[in-house]
């Protein structure tokens, strides 16, 4: 598997599809625990018509864990040299997420490399209950490691609609979490999560075309917090229902057909 080397020493694992040098690149950006996995059955279904690059930002999957806690320059610049390494000067950033955020931030700081932006559950106004949980999860973590959390996590991001259809699938996707992440790298993250700026103060500062798409059975971003986000960063909103935090898991075709619409 391909991998890149950061400025300052870690792995980064990368893999590109679809179609080669033609046009700008989409970017697939992971969740907290995901990896470049999570994005196949999109690459397979996109890769006829777009070129696209997922990787596994630093403390995720196949890449190297963090040293000490990543704050969002430290992903942003991980990606812009990803970008330098692979020749790709022009991008549609598509983040869920944490990777929402590391999109967002990718936007500002880097608006010469920018097409378009697609933030999937992402909030401009984050409830008491969503810091709240994300709190809770890193206390897990320490209490009872990668297996507590992802066993507790599991009901807060996907819908009641993906779990009584996947209930059998349950045990499958939490051990599959385990294996493709660090308790070292998750800790990371969630430490570097906590030291991001509020996206209403990244949103202002956005100048290029923002789709933000968000659900209406998330409790971690509802629907006022990602109209303003979307109003913030002079884009538009679009609400899928039924459905839970990961509309990418959750509802893949109405996700794909809203990205594709947007980036065409």
């Amino acid at each position: 598997m391909p991998h890149m080397t950061t400025d300052d020493g870690l792995s980064l694992h990368y893999q590109c599809h679809g179609l080669d040098n033609t046009g700008p690149t989409l970017v697939f950006l992971n969740g907290m625990t995901q990896t470049t996995r999570h994005w196949a059955s999109h690459c397979r279904k996109l890769r006829s018509t777009f070129r696209i690059l997922t990787y596994d930002a630093r403390g995720q999957g196949q890449s190297d864990d963090p040293r000490s806690t990543p704050t969002l320059d430290v992903h942003t610049d991980d990606l812009r040299q990803l970008l330098d390494h692979l020749d790709i000067e022009d991008v549609d950033l598509v983040g869920f997420s944490h990777g929402a955020r590391l999109a967002i931030g990718f936007a500002r700081r880097y608006p010469e490399y920018m097409r378009r932006l697609v933030l999937t559950s992402a909030t401009a106004e984050p409830t008491a209950l969503a810091r709240t949980i994300v709190r809770s999860w890193r206390e897990i973590l320490d209490l009872g490691g990668l297996p507590a959390l992802s066993w507790t996590a599991l009901p807060v991001i996907v819908g009641d609609r993906f779990l009584e259809q996947n209930e059998k699938l349950l045990t499958n996707i939490v051990r599959a979490s385990v294996e493709r992440n660090s308790e070292e790298g998750t800790r990371h993250l969630l430490d570097g999560l906590a030291t991001f700026p509020p996206l209403d103060d990244l949103a202002g500062h956005i100048t290029v075309p923002t789709l933000v798409i968000s659900a209406d059975s998330d409790p971690l971003v509802t629907p006022e917090g990602a109209k303003k986000l979307a109003s913030l960063c002079g884009g538009e909103h679009k609400l899928i229902k039924n459905c839970g935090h990961t509309i990418p898991i959750e509802r893949p075709d109405h996700f794909q057909r809203l990205v594709v619409e947007f980036l065409s």
